[in-house]
């Protein structure tokens, strides 16, 4: 008797499209290393990783899920939420998510005058340098207070000066969770509220399920396994389903996180099963 494998997804994971330092074609390479059976690639406010993936997948045989990462506030708080299975190639989508793509530019503007204003003489032409054709992020800037040598480490340059609360920070231009959520249904995709156990209220889950969530992100690198089986329990509680990722962005936490996290395949099941009854 033959014992069928198990299969094993990661479907949160960067590229260097937006905060990532892993290339999309380095990321199916070690998807397949570590023999995952599907990926997906939520870059913040990008989806050129997934379409420069796509060649190098399918030479893999990997499957790859189209998806998308947008940042939300809500409540003084900042929330992410997953859109998967997205057309991607919508008009009016693409449209959003280049004008998301030039606020985040015009923001890393904003803190590298702060940043010259505290007597640091970083140059935006740097910080584009490392962000390449990604989506620039306060990641990138780190990297070149790095690269400069005015901070030691990418964690000196968020406590210093780009944090929340730091000199340099500026607000981002925030959707809300309903806009979000009505962006990412407007793609015919499905919304997954990302790395709850990272929130401070719980709350937020039921309230965007008034919006219109379809899932919850229960597996991931910041989760232990009392956090994973709550909100695989909440979920199933709220009729949602549950998804799981390694949030990835390269070795910027240290290790390559892709394949780390457990996430079992039903999970991209329950999403295209979403996805088929949604539209």
């Amino acid at each position: 008797m033959t014992v069928m494998q198990k299969k094993w997804v990661d479907l949160h994971i960067h590229t260097t499209a937006s905060d990532s330092l892993l290339a999309p074609q380095e990321v199916v390479e070690i998807a397949k290393e570590c023999g995952l059976s599907a990926i997906s690639i939520t870059d913040h406010d990008a989806i050129d990783g997934f379409v420069e993936a796509k060649q190098k997948a399918d030479e893999l045989g990997i499957e790859l899920v189209p998806g998308v990462e947008l940042s939300v506030a809500y409540q003084g708080e900042d929330f992410h939420l997953l859109g998967y299975l997205i057309d991607y190639e919508n008009p009016e989508f693409l449209k959003k998510i280049n004008s998301f793509r030039e606020e985040r530019f015009i923001r890393g503007e904003k803190m590298v005058e702060k940043l010259n204003e505290l007597g640091i003489d970083l140059r935006m032409e740097t910080v584009k340098s490392i962000a390449g054709n990604g989506s620039v992020g306060r990641p990138h800037l780190a990297d070149a207070l790095v690269k400069e040598e005015f901070v030691h480490t990418y964690d000196e340059a968020f406590a210093r000066y780009l944090g929340y609360h730091a000199p340099a920070y500026v607000p981002k231009k925030y959707l809300t969770p309903k806009e979000a959520i009505d962006l990412i249904h407007l793609v015919r995709g499905v919304a997954v509220f990302a790395h709850p156990g990272t929130s401070r209220s719980q709350q937020a889950i039921y309230d965007f399920l008034e919006m219109g969530l379809d899932g919850i992100e229960a597996y991931h690198c910041q989760h232990d396994r009392y956090v994973t089986t709550h909100h695989i329990n909440l979920a199933k509680k709220l009729g949602l389903i549950y998804t799981g990722g390694s949030d990835c962005h390269g070795r910027r936490k240290g290790k390559i996180l892709i394949g780390t996290v457990k996430v079992p395949y039903r999970c991209l099941e329950m999403l295209r099963k979403v996805k088929e009854e949604n539209y």
